[in-house]
């Protein structure tokens, strides 16, 4: 197994803003590590520059103890999952699975003996003389997932392999790459811009917009505690609302809303707001769920009332939009008989301790 760091990595092209600024990553041996973020942010660009396909401006890439900023793909131990698959058309699934293995002039016998063991472990035995054309889009992926664990990779690079699948074949596809790479514990690094994916599969996620790095936590860190309101608004569905900071003490701080409303929301060991002082600027994250609906006419501290804009219903729950001065605020509600209607007046409190600061 081999660790993946990232010191101070740049990349840019000519005068334009930086692609990647200066990120730095330690993505630890075995893990399952995803850069997440939306189109353009620079998480494909920082997987090419650890594939070897893009050189950094800048800033030191190094597998374990080794630099490989330098080093060409083809001797960076690498095995790549690319989105298209890239699989060869007019080969079998075998040959596509082996291709790597010939070109490091393996013997014909351990080529046939890891082949067929690649295929069991990605539940394709007895496809091996398949046309690609024969295969369903899911199969395609898992052959060429195949193909790069063959190669018994130090480290594995995923870049949106998902993408061309439909919703419910995502979900099955993700479950089995995750189950494979914990069986056979390869470093990986995954690309995607779909939270949902990277919340379900990582062991760590790395939040990057504009080719900064915004945080880097486990799913349920960057969920509950964002390190930003960009974070916040970005995973999942979140209500960002601005406010001032009014003053803390030792357990809590005090925000004062732009409505007016106060919330005393709870100090934590290494808050992103440490540094605000009092009546600066500072926003807070609430995720609809932490929203409960109570009486109208409630005066207790944290009440924020607002008028129904939409009632969208999801099964088991259903989310309530409300009118929240000139934002909205999105309440998810269990289903029953006293959901509230489109235009009626509607007061809401947060859970207090699922109640989040972030820098606005």
């Amino acid at each position: 197994m081999t660790s993946v760091v990232l010191d101070n990595v740049t990349k840019q092209y000519a005068d334009a803003a930086p692609s990647v600024a200066g990120i730095d990553l330690h993505i630890k041996d075995g893990e399952f590590f995803t850069l997440l973020g939306p189109s353009g942010c620079g998480k494909s660009t920082t997987l090419r520059m650890v594939a070897g396909f893009v050189v950094p401006t800048s800033g030191t890439l190094r597998f374990g103890e080794r630099d490989v900023t330098t080093v060409p793909p083809y001797k960076r131990d690498t095995g790549m999952v690319f989105q298209n698959y890239a699989l060869f058309p007019h080969m079998d699934v075998a040959t596509n699975v082996a291709f790597g293995l010939r070109m490091r002039k393996t013997s014909k016998s351990e080529r046939g003996q890891r082949v067929a063991e690649a295929l069991d472990v990605v539940g394709l035995t007895g496809y091996g003389e398949r046309r690609i054309d024969q295969l369903s889009g899911g199969q395609q992926q898992r052959v060429a997932l195949a193909r790069a664990l063959v190669i018994n990779p130090s480290v594995l690079l995923l870049d949106e392999p998902l993408s061309n699948l439909d919703a419910k074949l995502r979900e099955e596809t993700r479950a089995h790459i995750r189950s494979i790479q914990q069986a056979s514990a390869t470093t990986s690094l995954y690309v995607t811009h779909d939270q949902a994916e990277a919340m379900a599969m990582s062991d760590r996620i790395a939040v990057m917009s504009a080719g900064h790095l915004h945080q880097v936590g486990t799913p349920r860190e960057v969920y509950r505690r964002p390190a930003t309101s960009f974070v916040a608004r970005f995973i999942g569905r979140s209500n960002v609302l601005a406010g001032t900071l009014l003053g803390r003490d030792e357990r809590t701080h005090t925000v004062r809303l732009s409505n007016g409303e106060l919330l005393t929301v709870p100090n934590t060991e290494n808050s992103p707001t440490a540094h605000i002082g009092v009546e600066e600027d500072i926003a807070v994250s609430i995720r609809p769920e932490d929203l409960r609906v109570v009486s109208t006419g409630s005066t207790d501290a944290g009440t924020l009332r607002g008028r129904v804009s939409a009632v969208e219903y999801t099964g088991a729950s259903c989310t309530v939009t409300l009118n929240y001065g000139e934002t909205q605020l999105l309440a998810t509600v269990p289903d029953g008989p006293d959901i509230p209607a489109v235009d009626e007046l509607v007061s809401v409190q947060p859970a207090v301790d699922r109640l989040w600061s972030v820098a606005p």
